[in-house]
């Protein structure tokens, strides 16, 4: 009978992981795919010299970094993403008191949801916000138009009882150019000033990636390539005249090539600060202290102004 028991301990333990394992080795994987996939995108475009450049370290070890960073960065947001499952079916509701504090809202990017920003919640937390709150969309079906338009209704809602009737904003990625199009909104832009205090974006492709034509599944992802439709309808919107800073990382293995991640001449010519950290995965940048402590001191800055 012992025999026996131990005999099926060890039968049932191989079909119990297979899951783990597949989960270990997709999360290999993918960084490993990407990263080889950046260079190749870089190579290609004539920006290598220009990425080893911006690493400012020999690029072998920024791209390890990169990769390192991109695993464990991987596995914890796969941790965390059914916390914000429940958040993306039903939005979560702005708060509404008086004397309120400008609000954060925080948006996050493609196949993501809320969870994303578990981490940086609690630096936004620890730096003294105590107004921050999620914009939830669903990464298949909705149009990239229609998610944008919803954004610009969660703005408007959130800075009804805020000071000068401004918010803040922060978006990953997909996120960060779902904010940029909100902004672009009539009523946001009403006034003799708008409703935005300042933006932060963090690796969010200004000119595209070619990785979304290669990998991405839906049409949202189709939408972020250079001549996709979210770019396109980004470049026929007008420019909100908040100040903006785009936080971007040289070895992002997401978005193809590396000028993918640069901003668009109108940004430039607007105002908007381009700031690039050390060697750090797409991913990674949610939880990168040194993303965090720019975002906390630009976000402390406008919240000044703007009070």
């Amino acid at each position: 009978m012992l025999h026996k028991a131990r005999g099926h301990g060890k039968a049932g333990c191989p079909g119990g992981c297979v899951g783990l394992y597949l989960a270990a080795a997709a999360i290999l994987f993918v960084p490993l795919l990407t990263g080889v996939l950046a260079v190749a995108a870089n190579l290609r475009a004539g920006e290598l010299a220009r990425q080893r450049e911006l690493c400012a370290r020999p690029l072998p070890l920024a791209l390890l970094r990169a990769f390192l960073n991109s695993v464990w960065s991987l596995w914890l947001t796969a941790l965390l993403l059914p916390l914000g499952w429940r958040a993306t079916k039903r939005r979560e509701q702005p708060r509404r008191a008086k004397n309120a504090p400008t609000p954060v809202i925080l948006v996050h990017g493609l196949y993501h949801n809320p969870a994303a920003w578990t981490v940086f919640r609690r630096r936004l937390a620890a730096a003294g916000f105590a107004d921050v709150r999620a914009y939830a969309y669903s990464s298949f079906g909705p149009a990239f138009a229609d998610i944008a338009a919803g954004l610009a209704e969660f703005m408007l809602e959130a800075a009804e009882h805020a000071p000068a009737q401004r918010v803040l904003l922060v978006g990953h990625s997909l996120g960060g150019l779902l904010i940029r199009a909100a902004c672009a909104d009539a009523r946001i832009l009403a006034g003799d000033r708008c409703r935005v205090a300042g933006m932060v974006t963090l690796g969010t492709p200004h000119r595209g990636s070619r990785l979304a034509g290669m990998l991405g599944l839906g049409r949202l992802a189709r939408g972020l390539t250079p001549d996709g439709g979210a770019l396109r309808l980004l470049r026929g919107l007008p420019l909100c005249a908040a100040p903006g800073l785009s936080l971007f990382s040289p070895t992002d293995g997401m978005v193809l090539p590396l000028s993918g991640s640069l901003l668009d001449a109108r940004e430039e010519a607007a105002g908007w600060r381009q700031e690039r950290l050390c060697p750090v995965s797409h991913v990674g940048l949610l939880y990168d202290g040194e993303a965090a402590r720019r975002a906390v001191a630009f976000l402390r800055e406008k919240a000044a102004e703007g009070g």
